[in-house]
This record gives structure tokens, C-alpha cells and sequence, in this order.
């Protein structure tokens, strides 16, 4: 019995330390952005900030809506107003990410293109992953989902060979800091103590 009350006592403590060090998942989805939004422009989500750009700013890529299957709502995609094709699009996220995963379709008309992300931190080359994508029924244009991991990073650049692209559903997962063995040790010896005296209580 007084193991469980010593449980019951101990476990909300232990589950907020968890949660308190759990990775924050942040999606951008473009569908707060007003219609024609262009590059250069930040958005948050979930307290994590993305900035996009483009070597083509102004205006090298553009809100507007979606006419694919998996993208929904609103998308991003070039050309822009600067009339730009193959253009590189720049991300760059205010805080390190351990993973990010986001839907795109590219300008093909017969065989799909490959997108590629290149994943950095600040100036340095930290990984990179390539991923065509593929013809759905009813829709013209090829669409895929490509995801990056690993390693922690914040910035990429998205990039393809077809002349132009859209991405939509971004979804960053914000790297987290353990804490260290003896932080661990002193949350352990804090919540057990916190126990025993709830317990001592208790019985009083």
C-alpha cells in the first residue's frame, strides 16, 4: 500500500520532467499567409520561427493556392513575382532541428524530377537527401514527401531540377538538450524525497 501511495505521489512529478524535455513540433502550412505573401517572410509556429528566402527576393517564391493532392490549403512555390525559375528556396529556422519532413510536387509533365534538400548548420554542410516524387491519378503534376534527420541543423536549402516547385505541411521537430547525469540524479533524489515526506504526511 505505501509503495502505491508513494507511486501516486512520485509518478506527476516524473511525467511533468518528461514533458518538460520532450522535442516541440512545429508545421507550417502557409494557410495564415495571406494570397501573394512573396519572399522574404518569417512565420512561427509552436514558438519556432522560419524565415523564407530566395536568391530571386524579392518575390522569388509566393503564397498561393494549392492545385495538388497532398499539398492542401495554401503552398509555397516559384515562380513568384520576380518571374524566377529554377531558383534554390532558403529556410532558415531560428532555433537547431532534429528532424523536418514536408510534401512538395514539382513542374514535370512526364518523368518527375528529383528534390533535393541540403540540411546545414549556420554555414556548415551537415547532410542532404534526395527524393523524386510520383504521378497521382487526376493530377498533373508529380508529388512526394522527402524527409531529413540525423543530425541537428538550422537551415535548408530546397532545391530541383524541374524549373519550378511548390512545398506545403512542413513540419519541424526542434532539437532538445538532455539533462545531465547529475541533473538526473538530483531530479531523482528531489521527487523520491518529495515522496517519502508526502507519504510521512500522510500517515500523520
Amino acid at each position: 500500500m505505501k509503495y502505491r501511495l508513494l507511486f501516486r505521489y512520485i509518478a506527476p512529478t516524473v511525467l511533468c520532467c518528461a514533458a518538460a524535455h520532450a522535442a516541440a513540433i512545429s508545421t507550417f502550412n502557409f494557410d495564415t499567409d495571406a494570397l501573394g505573401t512573396s519572399t522574404t517572410f518569417t512565420d512561427t509556429n509552436n514558438g519556432l520561427s522560419a524565415t523564407f528566402t530566395s536568391s530571386a527576393d524579392p518575390g522569388g517564391f509566393m503564397v498561393s493556392p494549392s492545385m495538388f493532392e497532398t499539398l492542401t490549403g495554401n503552398v509555397l512555390g516559384d515562380p513568384g513575382p520576380a518571374g524566377a525559375n529554377n531558383i534554390a528556396l532558403d529556410i532558415n529556422f531560428s532555433q537547431d532541428l532534429s528532424a523536418l519532413t514536408f510534401d512538395f510536387a514539382t513542374a514535370d509533365f512526364s518523368t518527375p524530377s528529383p528534390l533535393t534538400l541540403q540540411a546545414f548548420e549556420n554555414s556548415t554542410l551537415v547532410g542532404s537527401t534526395t527524393f523524386p516524387g510520383q504521378f497521382l491519378p487526376g493530377f498533373n503534376f508529380p508529388e512526394g514527401e522527402i524527409a531529413f534527420s540525423g543530425t541537428t541543423f538550422n537551415n535548408v536549402v530546397i532545391s530541383t531540377t524541374a524549373p519550378d516547385f511548390a512545398v506545403d505541411n512542413i513540419q519541424a521537430i526542434a532539437a532538445t538538450t538532455a539533462p545531465e547525469p547529475g541533473t538526473l540524479g538530483m531530479m531523482a533524489a528531489g521527487v523520491l524525497l518529495s515522496g517519502i515526506g508526502a507519504l510521512r504526511r500522510r500517515r500523520r
